[in-house]
């Protein structure tokens, strides 16, 4: 994992003290386990794995898949729409297709940095 570890790092364009910086780490740490000495251990991954949610989970835990990508939910969801397809989903008069979006959903609730809210019932 120390390899996949230190190929995430040079894909980023990071030094190893701001990885440990961005995970509120001990630069310690990563030297550690980027030298093989420790192990990552769960909080370690858990702050990586949220720290950089593009990162594909199987492949930092098991080397299969694609470094970036994969199964996560914060990349499944993720979908390049316009801002015209925004106002018309607000509008109830939205034709997107989401491929991630299963057919199943009922109703989506957005929250704005307000603290107010708007919902779009699916047709």
């Amino acid at each position: 994992m120390k390899d996949r570890i230190k190929e995430f790092i040079d894909y980023k364009g990071i030094s190893a003290g701001e990885l440990a910086e961005m995970l509120d780490v001990q630069r310690s740490n990563i030297s550690h386990i980027l030298n093989g000495r420790n192990k990552p251990g769960a909080v370690f991954l858990e702050r990586f794995l949220l720290s950089f949610p593009e990162i594909n989970a199987r492949w930092l835990l098991t080397g299969k898949g694609k470094m970036i990508g994969g199964n996560n939910t914060e990349t499944l969801i993720s979908s390049k729409v316009s801002d015209d397809d925004i106002h018309s989903a607000a509008s109830g008069t939205s034709t997107i297709k989401n491929p991630y979006i299963d057919d199943g959903v009922i109703k989506v609730i957005l929250l704005h940095s307000d603290g107010s809210f708007s919902s779009y019932i699916p047709k």
